[in-house]
């Protein structure tokens, strides 16, 4: 993600600057639970190829994006039930099994539950119900229920409750089956329960805890209930719970104690009579004389929590007891249930500038690095640390940031180029998950703006800032410093606002006021505001290209927040409230002259009230030389702003992405958008869509992917001014894929860019939504193309063609993940050769390698990929890529979610 300074939020957001490469980008709807859960049923993994590269003898980078490809990932649904349980009893005796009930599957699913006697036994329950037992005490929580609800990953305990008959006689047995059944998948698992009936001593253990989740380090006290529902006296009672020592410790602390008196841990004859307690190792051994007939106890003790990572601790007594008082017969084994703590997962993140460790002082939290000229890029290497005790992804952004505006800010990874994207889906950028003590080491690239003169050598500094998604309150930033190089630059042409004689941004390079806008405007949703501006040259005579822009970049021009398009217009008057003919530059300005035009700013419909956003205007010549320096540049900026009052609510249609690519002169070129209905209805109502192209010689056509396979052929259906688009096109949530086929018709010179901007319109002519897509004149003319296939078995060959269109994933009936195969291809379509060229791609979410990387064309030893089974980044690189060659980059990936 770029984060400039002035928050542009419409257009092309992501400015990837990375030598000779080429990025794929996953830029879906990863919406997930928690910071750290699998992507669930429905999440759209989207990859995006992004190529730059430079022209043979030039300095100038060069940037092409792809065709998005989409995988759609299927819900799953499993589970598991555990497990049979077998138990003594008395006749007339209420039993209870435990049983355990989990979601294994990869969205929320509604289980009915049932339990029923069994046939081929002793005898039938009566009162036979399902319980819940949360906190896994062994004891029901609260009504008898038929059904249950967990999200994906959850568990739940289960009890089933069941009568024995009074009149049993003993070594009767009887079962009873537990049967859960998927509500969505008709799915079925079943436990079998037996209880035996005994005329003798039956002695029953329960386990718990005094609390259900706990921290590292915590004290729990643990109590043991024991009971003899028999009619006879047992004899001997031996019960032990064995402590796993990288979980649980035992505390000796005094406190523990059998029915309330005091017992000692040491061995010897140091108990109170009846009960001999002592620890052996990490095992804690109690033995009863006897348990009469009717009667109950417990035991308690404290244990320590020693567990570092988050989850669950599992904890089961063993007992053996006498039942019939007598040494010729064999004591019967049983176990209590099963208690559980969860270890509650705690997160915390330090972001410094060193290697080493995860230091927070001062010294480790300062990053300088070495001055550059105006328009130079400053390099920060900064690391991420999780230091929670869970895994856990990072958002990244900046806080106060001083540095002269505008300019540009990224992130990228440690080698950096490729950059870091949003990879669960809330549209910020992130460090993907990091396992606890895990580091991410980052690059964060500033690039100073050109247009700003530095008098002084001032030190100015950004705060990358690391904000922890299992608990947004965790932060930490780390300062980046650094400094531009004293300039000393003549200006040739000045831009003002008119008919302002005076605070309107005169002279050269006074793009601020202050810091503040030099006029701000307020206009309202679906309206206009319009800038009066004035254009002064002097020097020999040329004309001036018009653009505006959302943060002054200009290497790639996004339009400001809630803002459908600004357009310019020649003024009939001398303060635009006569609109002329719509211009895209003056006419030619002799030396002294001026020029006054009008910039007009729509609004979109469904934007919402804001205040103070930024728009900055700018005037260039691509031919003007100075007569006393080459090096002069010919341009001006100047930034002002609108406010913005909302009449509509927030529409829930989008249009997207914004997309860019070049062209040869005459050449043409096919951009592919997705239009998405959010809302929980069909559209209804009419809606077309209005195309507008800033630079004559372009023409814009557009169609409907009509057999959506991604590919703009004879079968697609033209989109006309006034085609409707309606409810039967797009359903609720659903989408439909349109090509914009834009051409140059006009044979324009290398260099014109033209900005096509595609509006989606309202019966009442309102705006919805918008694209942009920027096409440059190039000599070179590079493609880039990216498709993709499945191979369910993962034999790297393709069952099916290759497409652009959106594939389903999952996993098959043998639970082994699909996989899908990725094929990218370059082509150089332009007159002139390119030097070396870069493939960067990753995995996408939720996938592994399976088949490593092939590029026949690929200079030995270039290729780089995952080890298979593991994820992360790809590359190659071919030496060249000549007029009219095409190479091609294929791996494959292995659906690793639920």
């Amino acid at each position: 993600m770029i984060t400039c300074n002035t928050r542009a939020t419409f257009g092309s957001r992501r400015f990837l600057w990375a030598q000779l490469g080429l990025l794929a980008l996953s830029i879906g709807s990863l919406f997930c639970h928690d910071a750290h859960a699998a992507p669930l049923a429905g999440t759209i993994i989207s990859n995006m190829a992004i190529g730059e590269y430079k022209e043979e003898g030039s300095s100038v980078v060069q940037t092409s994006r792809s065709n998005l490809v989409q995988t759609t990932i299927i819900p799953v649904y499993t589970f598991t039930l555990t497990a049979n349980r077998s138990v003594q009893a008395t006749a007339g005796q209420r039993v209870f099994f435990s049983h355990e009930l989990s979601n294994t599957g990869n969205s929320t699913d509604r289980y009915n539950l049932t339990a029923a006697n069994l046939t081929g036994d002793n005898f039938d329950y009566s009162s036979i119900v399902v319980y819940l037992d949360a906190n896994r005490d062994g004891i029901p929580d609260g009504s008898a229920i038929s059904s249950y609800s967990l999200a994906a990953g959850e568990s739940i305990g289960l009890l089933v409750g069941a009568t024995i008959p009074a009149g049993s006689s003993n070594a009767a047995t009887g079962d009873v089956q537990l049967t859960a059944t998927s509500q969505t998948s008709s799915q079925s698992q079943q436990n079998t329960d037996r209880s035996t009936v005994s005329n003798q001593a039956v002695i029953l253990v329960r386990k718990s805890f005094s609390v259900s989740t706990v921290n590292q380090n915590q004290i729990v006290t643990v109590r043991l209930d024991y009971e003899n529902p028999g009619v006879v006296a047992s004899g001997q009672v031996s019960i032990s719970d064995t402590l796993n020592a990288a979980q649980l410790s035992y505390v000796n602390d005094g406190t523990e104690n059998w029915n309330g008196q005091i017992v000692d841990p040491a061995t010897g004859s140091n108990d109170p009579t009846g009960i001999n307690y002592y620890l052996n190792g990490n095992t804690i051994n109690a033995v009863l004389t006897s348990v009469p007939a009717g009667s109950s106890g417990f035991i308690q003790f404290k244990v320590k929590v020693n567990q570092v990572l988050p989850g669950r601790i599992p904890n089961t007594v063993q007992v053996s007891y006498d039942h019939d008082n007598s040494a010729a017969t064999t004591d019967i084994s049983t176990n209590s249930n099963t208690a559980i703590l969860t270890i509650n997962p705690s997160y915390g993140v330090e972001i410094n500038g060193i290697s080493t460790s995860a230091s927070s002082a001062a010294a480790d939290n300062l990053v300088t690095a070495p001055a550059v000229s105006s328009g130079g890029e400053l390099l920060f290497r900064n690391y991420v640390w999780n230091t929670g005790n869970s895994e856990d992804r990072f958002n990244l952004s900046f806080t106060n940031d001083n540095f002269p505006t505008p300019h540009q800010v990224e992130f990228y990874r440690a080698d950096g180029v490729t950059p870091l994207l949003d990879s669960n889906g809330d549209g910020i950028t992130d460090t993907g998950l990091l396992q606890a003590g895990e580091k991410l080491e980052i690059v964060v690239r500033l690039r100073t703006p050109t247009t700003f003169a530095a008098s002084a050598t001032t030190s100015y500094s950004l705060f990358p800032k690391a904000q922890s998604l299992g608990n947004s309150s965790k932060t930490d930033t780390v300062e980046d410093r650094g400094s531009i190089i004293i300039t000393d630059a003549s200006r040739l042409v000045d831009l003002t606002n008119s008919p302002e004689t005076s605070n309107n941004g005169t002279g050269n390079s006074s793009i601020k006021n202050a810091g503040n806008p030099w006029k701000t405007l307020t206009g309202s949703s679906s309206g206009t505001v319009i800038f009066p501006l004035s254009v002064k040259h002097m020097g020999t005579p040329t004309a001036y290209a018009l653009s505006a822009d959302a943060d002054g970049n200009f290497t790639t021009v996004d339009l400001p927040q809630g803002v459908a398009a600004i357009r310019f217009y020649q003024s009939t008057s001398n303060s635009c409230t006569t609109l002329g003919s719509e211009i895209q530059q003056t006419r030619l300005l002799a030396d002294g002259e001026s020029q006054l035009y009008c910039a007009v700013v729509t609004l979109k419909a469904d934007v919402a009230t804001a205040s103070n956003i930024p728009v900055y205007f700018k005037v260039a010549s691509s031919t003007y030389v100075s007569s006393n320096n080459a090096s002069n540049p010919g341009f001006d900026t100047l930034m002002n702003a609108i406010n913005i009052s909302s009449l509509n609510s927030t529409g829930s249609v989008v249009l997207t992405p914004d997309l860019r690519g070049q062209i040869a002169p005459n050449g043409t070129i096919v951009y592919s958008h997705n239009l998405i209905n959010n809302a929980a209805t069909a559209l209804n109502g009419n809606y077309y869509l209005a195309i507008s192209n800033d630079q004559p010689g372009f023409e814009t056509t557009l169609y409907y992917d009509l057999n959506n396979n991604g590919q703009l052929d004879s079968t697609d259906l033209l989109i006309n001014g006034t085609y409707n688009i309606n409810g039967s096109m797009i359903a609720a949530g659903a989408q439909l894929r349109i090509f914009a086929k834009v051409q140059n018709t006009g044979y324009s010179g290398v260099g014109v860019v033209n900005t096509t901007n595609i509006i989606m319109r309202d019966g009442s002519n309102n705006t919805i939504d918008s694209v942009t897509d920027i096409t440059t004149i190039s000599a070179t003319q590079i493609r880039l193309s990216k498709l993709q296939a499945k191979d369910n078995n993962c034999d790297g060959v393709a069952e099916g063609s290759y497409t652009a269109a959106t594939l389903t994933i999952g996993r098959n009936a043998n639970g082994s993940g699909q996989c899908v195969l990725y094929r990218v291809t370059v082509q150089n379509q332009g007159a002139l050769n390119i030097g070396a060229f870069n493939f960067r791609d990753t995995t996408p979410a939720a996938t592994v390698m399976v088949i490593a990387p092939v590029c026949s064309s690929c200079t030995a030893n270039t290729i780089s990929a995952p080890a298979i089974g593991q994820s992360g980044s790809i590359s190659g690189t071919v030496p060249a890529v000549a007029s009219g060659a095409s190479h091609v980059f294929e791996f494959g990936v292995r659906y690793a979610g639920q």
